[in-house]
């Protein structure tokens, strides 16, 4: 069985937040068998020198849709892209990741009208592929005209088109309809059931504030779901919804930008797992295009306008974003609710009482694999640096049922990477080209 030897500059675990010098890895097989200092080498070990760089756990990105390419055609590319083009994109996706040091993606519903998301994984799993592994919920469930029926965004006004443009699989009406969608995820393959419970900012006819399942739909989907052995994740935005969710035991919240503090404090007491996705509404300072309004809130204990170089930055003037009339709508009018609830999820980052999950949902603007920008939106919001890494690794291990990766230790899967960045204070330090070295289940797939 191939054994390697790497020796490391800095090491982070993925789990405590410090940077080691001199460890060794030994791998063998597709595992992880010791770490330590000076590690014996035996003459049938190959040696890796990474002792100028960062080595780290392969990156976890645990809200991702990569079955569209081009962020240019995200209002169309559900109509207009086959199922089969929507394989072709993801795969390419998945390959083009893996490059960027991120090892395993969690797709959090799909825009396929079939479940070709799980072909790409089981032909990633099969070895077909050089590519991150996937995780996914195959669609999320929502109901007619919600956040992810995608029929509406070419407009509602031909209802014969509409009705033949509606995933079969993802939209549905009663509790005993969506029994039914949960159960045939499950058939088909899905690692966990997502849920819309909300509506979006993308989505042209709601708003992210309005709750779109009603109660006994809640109660079935995460009931059925549970007596499968599948968690629930749920898309919701707001304190209405997300404590109705907590109340019948949800297993984790996405987004939560705009909820209030005691939907905070509950989420603690009931350990649900949390998603915030905060690059999708911050965007970035520094570009051309990012959300007016959308500055660092002050979090107790956080740094505040921090850049790249770890010195206070001037305030950062921020153009409108080129979005939908619609997104631009709800953008304008939450703009004061979404700053002062991201002082919330803030200090939920800090606090560090909840397992949360670095997830980029990087839907339009940018490529989908650019998931480094959550890191970069974290970092600019005051959070250290490895505390954002714990949540893009051994947190988004626990999240995604896969505590065997994440974490740099005996037993574990061999996901390494390592990058020549300065993750300490580098904002940017996990954009792809930095990553140098990635090995997946103890192959190396990239070596520069």
């Amino acid at each position: 069985m191939k054994q390697y030897l790497l020796r490391c500059g800095a090491f982070f675990d993925g789990v405590h937040q410090e940077l080691k010098e001199n460890v060794d890895i030994l791998v063998e097989g597709k595992l992880i068998r010791a770490v330590g200092e000076d590690l014996p080498l035996h003459e049938d070990v190959e040696v890796i020198d990474l002792t100028d760089r960062t080595v780290m756990p392969g990156l976890i990105d645990s809200h991702v849709h990569y079955e569209f390419f081009d962020p240019a055609t995200f209002n169309q590319f559900s109509i207009t892209d086959t199922d089969e083009r929507k394989a072709l994109n993801m795969a390419h996706n998945c390959m083009e990741a893996l490059g960027k040091g991120i090892t395993t993606i969690r797709t959090t519903g799909t825009a396929f009208r079939g479940f070709g998301c799980l072909d790409v994984k089981r032909a990633i799993d099969m070895g077909l592929f050089p590519a991150a592994r996937v995780i996914a919920a195959p669609h999320a469930l929502g109901i007619p005209g919600g956040h992810w029926d995608f029929s509406t965004f070419g407009g509602n006004t031909n209802p014969a088109l509409c009705e033949f443009l509606t995933q079969p699989y993802a939209i549905g009406s009663g509790a005993e309809d969506f029994k039914r969608l949960v159960r045939q995820q499950v058939k088909y393959g899905a690692d966990f059931i997502k849920i819309m419970a909300t509506g979006g900012f993308a989505s042209p006819g709601d708003d992210p504030d309005e709750l779109q399942l009603d109660d006994e739909e809640l109660e079935a989907i995460i009931r059925t779901a549970h007596a499968c052995n599948r968690k629930v994740a749920a898309h919701a935005y707001g304190s209405v919804s997300i404590d109705k969710l907590l109340e019948l035991g949800i297993d984790e919240i996405e987004h939560g930008t705009l909820m209030e503090e005691h939907t905070a404090e509950q989420m603690v007491k009931s350990g649900v797992h949390y998603v915030p996705t905060l690059y999708s509404l911050v965007g970035d300072p520094e570009e051309p295009g990012a959300p007016a309004g959308m500055g660092t809130s002050e979090v107790p204990g956080a740094p505040t306008g921090m850049g790249t170089s770890g010195e206070p930055d001037a305030p950062a003037k921020r153009a409108q974003a080129p979005k939908p009339p619609a997104y631009q709508r709800k953008l304008d009018k939450y703009a004061a609710q979404l700053e002062q609830s991201r002082g919330i999820v803030l200090k939920l980052i800090l606090d560090g009482q909840l397992v949360m999950g670095l997830g980029s949902d990087i839907v339009a603007g940018v490529a989908s694999t650019e998931g480094w920008r959550e890191f970069k939106c974290w970092r600019d919001l005051g959070i250290p640096a490895l505390r954002t890494l714990v949540a893009a690794t051994s947190d988004n291990a626990k999240i995604i049922g896969r505590e065997d990766l994440g974490v740099l230790a005996p037993g574990k899967t061999a996901d390494i990477t390592a990058w020549d960045s300065d993750i300490l204070e580098d904002h940017s330090a996990l954009e792809g080209s930095h990553c140098t070295f990635v090995m997946k289940e103890g192959a190396i797939k990239k070596s520069t």
